[in-house]
């Protein structure tokens, strides 16, 4: 009976230990199942492949190209500029321009580019050299002429040495632009510089302006005309050579122009084309 027990007591123990041994070495004895937690090696590595792939990069929004900024920025900028100053002088007060100088400045342009003037056949007849020699007064009003020359007599040289420049960009730009903020096309700019040169009333016009206003308005007239001689648009035929050579003889005489160099530079190559 004694010998009995100790029999089973042995073999309980075996039981144990073989069950320890199977336990602690189990991935010997039974197959490798395929689960996620057998596989966590590869699966780990899985997600450390994803954390170290590259973001896509953001979709920028497109830009415009650096001319275009300088164009947009600077040009713009100082016209906003020209006209905020203009608006804060007490003689443009009182003309009480509800919409501000730039909105009527648009205003005069829209009106001066729908009734342009006469360039061939000025002289045909009297009453066609009548209406061309008052032709800015009658399209443009009493009082914006003397709104214009009011800015004229007012402001310094230099700022309408300026001022002009500017505008010129400005307007060259807006008129080649689809929708600019001018209603004038390259042509309607092409009209009147046209008439500046090209007729006893733009002539007349010029020599009584100062000085500075009429070379300035001169070299802008030749630059425009010189754009349409390069597109084939010269339609009325302009010799721009005598306005230049004239202007330059001009430049080198006056000294109150602080670019006279740019221009005097600009005019000789155009002469030398």
């Amino acid at each position: 009976m004694r010998k009995s027990r100790w029999v089973v007591i042995i073999c309980v123990g075996v039981l144990l230990v073989l069950a320890l041994v199977f336990f602690l070495y189990r991935g010997a004895f039974l197959p490798v199942e395929k689960t996620a937690l057998k596989e966590q090696p590869e699966y780990r590595g899985e997600i450390v492949r994803k954390k170290i792939e590259p973001l896509p990069p953001k979709e920028e929004t497109p830009r415009l190209s650096d001319a275009e900024e300088v164009d947009h920025d600077i040009v713009q900028e100082r016209v906003e500029q020209l006209f905020a100053y203009l608006d804060r002088q007490e003689y443009i007060k009182s003309y009480n321009l509800t919409e501000g100088s730039y909105r009527h400045f648009l205003g005069i342009t829209a009106k001066l580019s729908s009734r342009p003037p006469v360039v061939s056949g000025e002289t045909d007849d009297l009453l066609t050299l009548r209406s061309n020699i008052t032709h800015l007064f009658r399209v443009m009003g009493k009082e914006d002429v003397s709104l214009t020359l009011d800015v004229l007599s007012h402001e310094e040289e230099e700022k309408i040495e300026g001022a002009m420049g500017i505008l010129y960009k400005w307007g060259v730009r807006e008129a080649q632009r689809e929708g600019g903020a001018i209603r004038a096309d390259m042509g309607g700019l092409y009209e009147y510089a046209a008439f500046f040169l090209n007729t006893l009333s733009g002539k007349a016009y010029l020599l009584r302006r100062e000085s500075q206003v009429r070379i300035l308005l001169t070299y802008y007239s030749i630059l425009i005309l010189d754009s349409a001689d390069t597109q084939q648009l010269n339609r009325h035929g302009v010799d721009i050579l005598p306005h230049v050579n004239l202007l330059i003889d001009d430049i080198n005489r006056y000294r109150g122009l602080d670019h006279k160099d740019k221009y005097l530079a600009r005019l000789k190559a155009i002469r030398e084309k």
